[in-house]
């Protein structure tokens, strides 16, 4: 682990990276990687001068001859940052590149090798922080250079690349790693799979890796790695020589277009996080795997390929997106069916939908398996992973002190309260227990066993929820409320709830109506709701979030309700019933209800929408609502252009391709891919800029951050990013660039939101402008509440059914003096009461453009006849 200090030093160099013009963060780790190589290669020239030096024999393959000595670490690092800059630039890269056809692992990855340092003196501060790993050795160097990787998800590029340490520590802990396997990650990016089995193999097998036999494994034999990126598999052979490996088999290869002959049935252990780029046609895959599963999915392939490359009786654990688990296409269903009936299939581990933010917030799981060519799937277990230590928003704070995170947490056991923010150890503790009691775990339990037999009958499908079995909270046929805890006692007025969420604490006060009260006054009847406001994002669950004072969560008060007699009493449709994990026959659920019931229920549902129209300043709530329905509003994808794809540059690309693709489609900016992977972006800011700054620079100098968002994110949440950086790019849901999005874009998708609301707002003012110019407020009362049940006190409680009800009277309209056919019009309001009722629920789906015209249509009408 580094200090605070040394972070603080890394932070600081890469602002200047930034600030000297160098602001695609895989650039400014490939330069340091350079350094980096130069210093190791310097420092294995020292150990050979030490033999010189001892036997007195000349070194017959020294790296530096005489003519070379300037181009060695030590001679230069100290030098005038103008000095070292010509050193640099003329001497130790023309170097690099030309031993790149030499047997290292590393020099093979040198040939390319470019120079892009701006300035003497950032290269000097660049070369004082790699001098400072040096000095840091027990594997210090290692983790500098982890900090640094973790750079490039914090930046928001690139972040395929960079899988979450905790999450591959706990598939390493799973899959145990041993000293005699041969390991293999077949998208290995930075190599942080292959690291940490090295760091695991290392602290479990200590004693096996003293034999000279095992030592040379281990270093030359053990650790394979494949890509198609020669920046990446750079930086994973750094990763790899800084933690210890000398010669690992990191190497460039597509392994989906390139025939897995060579490595077939090769691997005993397979870790990975392939990226998932959505498509491929069939001529670029290799025919070999094919012929397993025809399929153009590159998540099935990958799949497919690591069945081929694993040897009998080898095991892997892989992350795979959500819809490799129950898709229902051939070759979905095949690939499980092979996996279950051909293999052993272990376990799923369900991860939550947050891990992989701020760039990607696909739901993901690791399929856990054995190759047998046998079968031999007996049970399956599935464990779903709610909390995995960090916040799940774009911050990923932690929630806990570090000695709590992570798979195996330095502090020892965890309690209950920190089980809830950190699932990890309990997924390892459950995971080498479920050949026992998890046998017999309930499915309402976090993990459970499901038997072949029950897989085989539902299709295959390895979703969790397929056989979890979940409460539902229901009582006499509806959910529980706050009112009902209220009721039995469970909760009184003035009781205070809490919780914390990335280390900011929220309060509520219960009062007399049950209600949940926040700091700033807002009522809630929905603990969900109360929580999303409180912290100002999306969707909560606050029946688990807000606790009592003895820590006592409100879902657990639930519990105590729904299990005391005479409260929780089962409906007749069979969910109360499933509380208490009793099954009801016939299945309720799967019975429709009668139509004409659901259609006076959704008619006395608009009435009373129409009938909560409240003073502004009013903070109750109706209590009508779906109270525990999620909120709904506006996502990235909602908008036209996140999915209408995107029109982009190569990094090889020139200014002059880059400015004709942006004039001729009017754009303002274009991003810059290498094949399936984000680079950056470039706009006329960052053109004009590198122009400024060279007469004549490369075109990697205007390439700049760009930041990447999910087509799911809710548009609410891009704001801030957007207010910073103008625009965002999309990623669908084969998590492929897909498009962008501009603030002018989200500023016309809010004014279209906003259009209709003015519009009826400016109705409603004219509509009741013309009923107080002409009836008596008193015959308004008495038409619209007959009976005396509502508090209609003044015109301005009227809702636009109101206005309704009176126009249909004969007398009234004829009081009105109107020269209109009074059914026609009625009809037309009618209809735009519909459509209030229509934004009063915030449907996300903007409406039809009738409508908007309906409303202006009728504001003329108002303007013509109402004066």
């Amino acid at each position: 682990m580094i200090t605070g200090e040394l972070k603080s030093k890394v932070d600081r160099v890469w602002d200047a990276f930034w600030s000297g013009g160098i602001s695609n963060p895989l650039e400014v780790t490939e330069q340091i990687t350079y350094l980096l190589f130069i210093k190791r290669l310097d420092e294995i020239q020292t150990l050979k001068d030490e033999q010189v030096n001892r036997t007195g024999k000349p070194d017959p393959d020294p790296l530096f001859t005489e003519d070379e000595q300037e181009l060695r670490w030590q001679n230069f690092k100290d030098r005038d940052p103008e000095v070292m800059y010509g050193i640099v630039e003329q001497g130790v890269f023309p170097y690099l590149r030309a031993m790149g056809g030499g047997d290292s692992t590393y020099s093979h990855h040198m040939r390319d090798a470019r120079f892009t340092i701006p300035t003497p003196n950032l290269l000097a501060k660049v070369v004082g922080l790699v001098d400072d790993f040096s000095a840091r050795r027990g594997g210090a160097e290692g983790d500098i250079y982890e900090y640094m990787l973790t750079k490039l998800a914090a930046a928001g590029q690139n972040g395929q690349f960079r899988t979450p340490r905790h999450i591959i520590d706990l598939m390493v802990e799973m899959t145990q790693p041993k000293p005699d396997d041969e390991v293999c990650d077949p998208a290995c990016g930075t190599a942080g799979f292959l690291v940490q089995t090295a760091s695991y193999v290392k602290r479990e097998h200590s004693k096996a890796l003293l034999g000279a036999k095992q030592q040379t494994h281990f270093n030359g034999s053990m650790f394979h790695g494949f890509d198609f990126d020669s920046t990446m598999l750079r930086i994973g052979s750094m990763n790899m020589l800084l933690h210890g490996i000398e010669n690992p088999d990191i190497r460039y290869r597509d392994s989906l277009a390139e025939p897995a002959a060579g490595e077939s049935e090769r691997y005993s252990l397979i870790l990975a996080n392939p990226p998932f780029a959505g498509s491929l046609d069939y001529e670029s895959t290799a025919a070999d795997l094919l012929r397993l599963v025809k399929t153009k999915k590159t998540e099935l392939l990958f799949l497919t390929l690591t069945l081929r490359i694993l040897k009998p009786g080898g095991r892997a654990a892989i992350i795979v997106p959500d819809g490799v688990l129950f898709g229902s296409t051939n070759a979905h269903k095949e690939l499980r069916r092979i996996l279950v009936e051909d293999h052993k299939l272990d376990g799923v581990v369900k991860l939550p939908s947050g891990v992989f933010k701020p760039y990607a917030g696909v739901s993901t799981a690791i399929l856990l398996f054995t190759r047998t060519d046998a079968g031999g799937t007996d049970n399956v277990w599935f464990y779903d992973v709610q909390a995995d230590g960090f916040s799940l928003d774009d911050k990923r704070t932690p929630l806990l002190p570090q000695n709590r995170l992570g798979v195996r947490p330095t502090a020892g056991s965890l309690s209950e309260e920190d089980h809830t923010k950190n699932n990890l150890p309990d997924t390892l503790s459950r995971w080498f227990d479920r050949g026992g009691r998890e046998c017999s775990r309930a499915r309402s339990e976090q993990s459970f066993c499901v038997p072949k037999s029950e897989i085989v009958a539902q299709g295959y499908d390895l979703s969790l929820n397929r056989y979890a079995e979940r409460p539902r909270y229901l009582t006499v046929g509806r959910r529980v409320t706050m009112a009902d805890l209220m009721g039995a006692g469970l909760l009184t007025e003035g009781m205070q709830l809490a919780f914390e969420r990335a280390g900011v604490s929220y309060s509520a006060r219960v009062t007399a109506e049950g209600l949940l009260e926040l700091a700033g006054g807002q009522q809630f009847p929905s603990p969900n709701r109360a929580a999303a406001a409180a912290v100002g994002e999306g969707t909560i669950d606050g029946w688990h979030a807000w606790a009592l004072e003895d820590d006592t969560t409100l879902d657990q008060l639930r519990q105590q309700f729904l299990d005391t007699p005479a409260m929780g009493i089962p409906s007749p449709d069979g969910a109360g019933w499933a509380n208490h994990r009793l099954a009801v026959s016939p299945n309720f659920d799967a019975a429709p209800p009668p139509v004409a019931g659901e259609r006076n229920r959704a008619t006395r549902h608009a009435e009373s929408a129409e009938g909560t129209r409240q003073n502004p300043s009013t903070n109750k709530p109706s209590r009508d609502e779906d109270e525990d329905a999620p909120v709904v509003g506006l996502t990235v994808g909602d908008l036209p252009s996140a999915l209408a794809s995107v029109v982009s540059v190569p990094p090889s690309s020139t200014f002059d391709e880059a400015i004709t693709r942006m004039v001729i489609n009017d754009y303002s900016q274009l991003p810059v891919l290498s094949g399936r992977n984000l680079r950056g972006a470039v706009t006329w800011q960052s053109i004009a800029r590198a122009r400024h700054a060279s007469n004549n620079p490369p075109f990697s100098r205007a390439i700049v951050q760009a930041r990447e968002v999910s087509y799911k994110q809710d548009l609410i949440d891009i704001l801030p990013m957007l207010a910073e950086f103008e625009f965002v790019l999309v990623r669908n849901q084969n998590n492929e660039i897909a498009g962008i999005v501009t603030a002018s874009d989200v500023a016309a998708a809010y004014g279209a939101m906003a259009t209709p609301f003015f519009l009826i707002g400016e109705l409603d003012k004219r509509l009741r402008q013309v009923l107080a110019s002409s009836i008596e407020f008193s015959e308004v009362q008495g038409l619209c509440d007959p009976e005396g049940n509502r508090s209609i006190t003044g015109f301005n409680d009227l809702s636009i059914g109101d206005y309704q009800r009176v126009l249909e009277n004969k007398e009234a309209w004829e009081r009105v003096g109107w020269s209109l056919d009074r059914k026609i019009f009625v009809e037309r309001l009618d209809q735009i009461r519909q459509i209030r009722n229509d934004l009063m629920h915030f449907n996300p789906e903007p409406l039809p453009h009738n409508s908007t015209h309906k409303i202006r249509h009728m504001i003329n009408v108002l303007r013509e006849y109402g004066n």
